[in-house]
Parts: structure tokens; C-alpha cells; sequence
């Protein structure tokens, strides 16, 4: 049994989470930077990164920096990239870049979405830089500038004064971050919903046209060429007064038999509650192709009555 739910009972919700990391120089990829021709081939320019087989040439990483964050659009809001305060400080520019830098370059996957502002410890043979929230690289504390931090890219930019700094072993530390989204889902069971048996036993088929084969393991089934139609046992009486009673007996009492419309007499007899009504216990989710996405398991059984509305909500992470 299926029912759609409607776009008023789910919710998504987006929440930001937060993992720590601490990596050292043997683990992370430091680049260098130097301003010119990055045509040059000379021995001087290219340059064996730490990470086996990194090969990279100075001159054109010190062109991609430029081209990227220090292409002098730093104070316009539609063309810069990374963060910045509102504060247009020519004297004393959040981003300059002097004749040489120095790049330490996380990988995405210890990135996720983004470094955590705020986040950011680099010490350096004691010497410890911290970020501002507003991308800038300082020495702690104090306000002295001595690079960038572009979170959404996992980098860390020394402008000034490179040359003499991470020389040898240094650590950072900082937070990625990651947006996970809580699914909520309420599910409405109506009176009239969801409260049926769906064991065979509990409906009479009727009608309907069928045909038999041979499948491949040599097992005869059987498939309806007209579907027939099923109705809930009980006692009628039809138009000419016949009596049909298709009604079946109590499981606590034999001598009381009852069909669907018996539900409120055979509950006050019936104590074990399984006269017709279902026990929900697991509840499937589907998209428009009726294609299962996630089932969630019910802690205990719970009974579908025919005379009180039933909400679950369903609730789960990505």
C-alpha cells in the first residue's frame, strides 16, 4: 500500500558540521612561488613538490595566484575571490603579493566544502600564524599580515617574507567543514488507511481469468490475464436475499466469528488485537518511479486501528 506525502510534511533541513585536522609538513603538499618568465625551463624553476611525482615550475604558480586572488579586483565584491572585510585599506591591503610565495595546498578531501573560519593554527618552528575569519593570515597576536587563507580552496598563501618562513618542520591545524541535510518526514495513516490485512487469507478473490506456465526452474506459476476482484471477508446479503457469509472465526474464541465490519466486538474479545488490523513495522520510502530509497524500522509493532489517525515521522541524515 503506497500514499504520496505531501509537500507541507517534509522538511530539509541544512546544518553545517565540523571534523578537526592536524597535519604536518610530511603530509601536506608545500609549493613556492616566484614572480617571472614561467616559460623558463631553468633547474632553478622547476621544482620537485613533497608528494611523489609533483613536478610543478614556480614561475607558473606564482602566475596562477596573481590571475586568481591578487589580480587587483580584491575590493570588488562580484569578481573577487575568497573572503575580505569592507574595509579598503590602500596603505595596508588585505591581499599583496610580493615577488615570492609560498602555497600549503590541502587536498579536497580533507577540505570538504571549506576550511572553518576562524579555524586556522600554522605554527612554524614555534612561530604560530592564525586566521581572522576574513581570509587574512596573521601572526598571533597581533595584526601583522603575512598571507591569505582561501577556505573554499584549501589554500594558505605566505606573501610576506616567505622565503625565510616554513623552512623546515611546521603543523597546521584547522577544520573542515561539511553540510549534511536532516530529512523529516511526516506520515499521516487516516482511519480509513492502512488498517486492512494484507494476508491472503483475510480477502475473497473473485472473478478474474488466469493462465499457467513453466518458469525456468521448472515451477508452475500462475498469472492473471484479468485481474479479478477482492473484497474484505465478511456477511452480506444480497439483492434477492441471499445470505453470503465469508466471515471467519475469533483466534481467542472459536465460537464467534466475524468479518470487517465486527472490528469493535471482536477487539473487546479478541485481546491479542490481530482480528484484521495490521501491525505496522516498517515504513519504505519511494520516489516517483516507485524506486526504494530508505526504510526505516519501527522500535516495536504498531497497530493500524480503523477509528484513530496514526503519525509516524521519519527522520534521517545525508
Amino acid at each position: 500500500m503506497l500514499k504520496r506525502i505531501p509537500k507541507s510534511d517534509i522538511s530539509i533541513r541544512p546544518f553545517k558540521a565540523y571534523k578537526e585536522w592536524d597535519k604536518t609538513s610530511a603530509g601536506v603538499t608545500l609549493l613556492e612561488a616566484v614572480d617571472g618568465n614561467y616559460t623558463s625551463n631553468d633547474a632553478n624553476t622547476i621544482t620537485t613538490g613533497l608528494l611523489s611525482g609533483s613536478v610543478y615550475n614556480k614561475y607558473s604558480v606564482f602566475g596562477q595566484l596573481r590571475a586568481q586572488f591578487y589580480n587587483g579586483k580584491e575590493d570588488d565584491p562580484f569578481y573577487r575571490l575568497g573572503s575580505k572585510t569592507n574595509v579598503y585599506n590602500t596603505t595596508n591591503p588585505e591581499r599583496f603579493l610580493s615577488g615570492s610565495a609560498k602555497v600549503i595546498s590541502i587536498p579536497q578531501s580533507c577540505v570538504g566544502d571549506g576550511i572553518k573560519k576562524g579555524s586556522v593554527l600554522l605554527d612554524d618552528a614555534g612561530i604560530k600564524y592564525v586566521d581572522d575569519k576574513y581570509s587574512n593570515l596573521l601572526l598571533s597576536g597581533s595584526t601583522q599580515r603575512i598571507g591569505n587563507v582561501f577556505y573554499n580552496h584549501g589554500l594558505i598563501v605566505i606573501t610576506s617574507g616567505s622565503n625565510s618562513k616554513l623552512t623546515g618542520s611546521w603543523d597546521v591545524q584547522y577544520k573542515s567543514t561539511e553540510t549534511i541535510y536532516e530529512h523529516e518526514y511526516l506520515l499521516i495513516c487516516e482511519q480509513d488507511e492502512f488498517n486492512v490485512s494484507t494476508n491472503p487469507t483475510a480477502v475473497i478473490t473473485i472473478g478474474g481469468e488466469s493462465e499457467q506456465y513453466t518458469d525456468g526452474d521448472n515451477r508452475i506459476q500462475k498469472i492473471y490475464t484479468t485481474q479479478p476482484v477482492k473484497y474484505i471477508r465478511k456477511k452480506v446479503i444480497t439483492e434477492t436475499g441471499e445470505i453470503i457469509d465469508r466471515r471467519f472465526g475469533s483466534s481467542v474464541n472459536s465460537a464467534i466469528s466475524g468479518g470487517f465490519e465486527h472490528w469493535e466486538l471482536s477487539s473487546s474479545v479478541d485481546s491479542t488485537g490481530s482480528f484484521l488490523a495490521p501491525f505496522i513495522t516498517t515504513i519504505g520510502l519511494y520516489d516517483d518511479d516507485c524506486d526504494l530509497l530508505a526504510v526505516a524500522k519501527l522500535p516495536q509493532p504498531i497497530k493500524s486501528e480503523n477509528d484513530l489517525t496514526v503519525n509516524f515521522i521519519v527522520r534521517f541524515d545525508t
